[in-house]
């Protein structure tokens, strides 16, 4: 139903924030994707689980000084409607380079069988680039 799958997403969000990631990693299907928008510094789409979390995620441990153990999110706004659930938050931290990080950005979930199928995230790359990368 509507409301499982968003608490299923706001578990998975709440797992990530504490640094969970066997219970993050475990809202996620085996075969899900994650999709970024082609203007950031890596490949715009992760196929499979292994690889989000392998290769997408490990990349905030040379960004933030929280690396991966946990994160300042706070979502603003949820809206759930059959399949997808749509987050709208702001993500805070502080960069390896001693810069102050702070973004909105947007998720939209497809849930399937009770688990995370795909992500698509929408970001102010050109922000991300110009703090943590510049």
């Amino acid at each position: 139903t509507m409301s499982d799958n968003q608490t299923h997403v706001l578990d998975y969000l709440d797992a990530i924030k504490r640094g969970d990631h066997e219970a993050a990693y475990a809202a996620f299907a085996e075969d899900a994707t994650w999709q970024t928008p082609p203007s950031m510094p890596w490949p715009a789409r992760f196929e499979g689980r292994r690889a989000i979390f392998d290769e997408y995620f490990a990349v905030d441990k040379g960004l933030f000084t929280t690396g991966l153990d946990s994160y300042d999110l706070d979502n603003r706004c949820v809206i759930a409607a059959g399949e997808h659930v749509v987050v709208e938050m702001t993500h805070r931290s502080t960069g390896l380079n001693g810069k102050h990080y702070e973004t909105d950005h947007c998720l939209v979930f497809e849930i399937r069988g009770g688990k995370i199928q795909a992500v698509r995230e929408y970001i102010d790359s050109h922000y991300l680039h110009e703090q943590m990368m510049a």
